[in-house]
């Protein structure tokens, strides 16, 4: 029953031309939900995926633990809402892109959270000098050969660093691996997002090869989503 201003209906008239040209609704209104909040969205973060949410209905399962450590936090969605559903008394958060880390920060002062402990790092190339009770993470999947024929929401807008390793889309599953000792504090366990059905058998091989406990938890829509993995 609004009738639209002139001013108002041409905004309207650049957002659908936005829009019809492939850009998301998530960056035309500059947030996405994601566990039932807003969170800040831009060109230099990943837009939050419902399914990622089943990552933090396991740690709610899993019980509150005392650090928790988020790699490549993107838009910090998990991290914050972690903090939110108080799961952690100790967050951490890191990134390789500071772009992303600045998403994160004013997704901190949307929310009101200040408890979180955030990084620029590099997590293929450098180690960490703390161990956690969990380190949760949505990393890269999509192998490089596949990155064109994404829809063009994904492949045009999405940063290109938070789709795909460049490589098979195993690259950090086998760090993971490599670095779970290192990571992980005695009785602690990870929580990865994985690339559904087609990703789990070798993402399963990858960490029983080194000796580690993977169960595998499916989302919504059936697929394999999330790897818990323990010693």
């Amino acid at each position: 029953e609004h009738l639209l201003k002139a001013d108002e209906l041409k905004k309207l008239h650049s957002m659908i031309i936005r829009r019809v040209t492939g850009e998301p609704f998530q960056h035309i209104i500059g947030k996405a939900p994601f566990y039932g909040r807003d969170f800040i969205v831009n060109r230099n973060v990943l837009i939050p995926r419902t399914e990622t949410g089943i990552l933090i209905d396991r740690l709610k399962e899993n019980g509150k633990v005392q650090s928790l450590l988020d790699i490549g936090t993107g838009s910090g969605c998990i991290a914050i809402t972690c903090a939110l559903e108080n799961l952690s008394e100790k967050i951490y958060a890191t990134d390789i892109s500071p772009d992303a880390l600045n998403v994160v920060w004013a997704n901190m002062q949307l929310h009101k959270v200040d408890g979180i402990q955030t990084a620029c790092h590099d997590f293929l190339n450098n180690s960490f000098k703390s161990k956690f009770n969990v380190v949760v993470s949505n990393p890269p999947y999509i192998r490089a050969d596949e990155i064109d024929n994404l829809q063009v929401e994904v492949r045009d807008y999405d940063p290109e660093q938070a789709l795909t390793d460049g490589s098979d889309g195993y690259v950090f599953y086998r760090r993971f691996a490599e670095k779970f000792n290192n990571l992980i504090s005695p009785g602690g366990y990870m929580l990865l997002e994985i690339g559904g059905n087609s990703h789990k058998e070798d993402v399963e091989i990858i960490f029983s090869a080194v000796g580690l406990q993977s169960e595998y938890f499916r989302d919504m829509q059936g697929d394999y989503r999330i790897v818990e993995v323990r010693k």
